[in-house]
C-alpha cells in the first residue's frame, strides 16, 4: 500500500475568493503598483463570486490608458503569483475576438506575502 503524500509534495492551488474580499486582499498585500492598478481594475469586471472576469487585454489597455504588452505582463504576474486563474480559454479567431475569462483567487501563502499594515492580524475581516 502507497503512503499519503506528506503534506509539503501537495501543489498549492490558488484559491477562488469573492470580489469583495478580494479586492481587501489586493489593498493591503505589497505589489508593484501597476499590477495592483490592474488587479483592481480586474475586480471591476467580476461578479460578486468573483467569477466570469473577461475584460480582454484590448478593454483592460484602454481602460487603463497602457499598452496590451502591459496589460499581458501584468495579467502574466497575477496569474504566476495566484492572483487570478483562467477558467476558460477565449476564442481568438471567431468575430469577434472572444476573451479568457478568469476567476479571482488569493495564493495560499498569502499570509506570508509583505502587506501593507504588518498590525493586521488578518488580510480580511476584522483584526484580532
Amino acid at each position: 500500500m502507497r503512503a499519503a503524500p506528506a503534506y509539503d509534495d501537495v501543489p498549492a492551488e490558488p484559491k477562488p475568493l469573492g470580489r469583495f474580499d478580494w479586492e481587501r486582499v489586493i489593498k493591503r498585500v505589497q505589489m508593484a503598483p501597476g499590477h495592483k492598478y490592474l488587479a483592481l481594475t480586474l475586480a471591476t469586471y467580476a461578479n460578486k463570486e468573483g467569477e466570469r472576469v473577461r475584460p480582454g487585454i484590448a478593454r483592460l489597455a484602454r481602460v487603463m490608458q497602457v499598452s496590451e504588452p502591459t496589460v499581458k505582463r501584468g495579467m502574466k504576474w497575477l496569474r504566476d503569483e495566484g492572483f487570478i486563474a483562467r477558467t476558460q480559454q477565449g476564442n481568438r479567431r471567431s468575430t469577434p475576438p472572444q476573451a479568457d475569462t478568469y476567476q479571482l483567487t488569493v495564493p495560499m501563502n498569502v499570509l506570508e506575502l509583505r502587506q501593507l499594515d504588518p498590525d493586521e492580524a488578518t488580510i480580511w475581516g476584522s483584526p484580532s
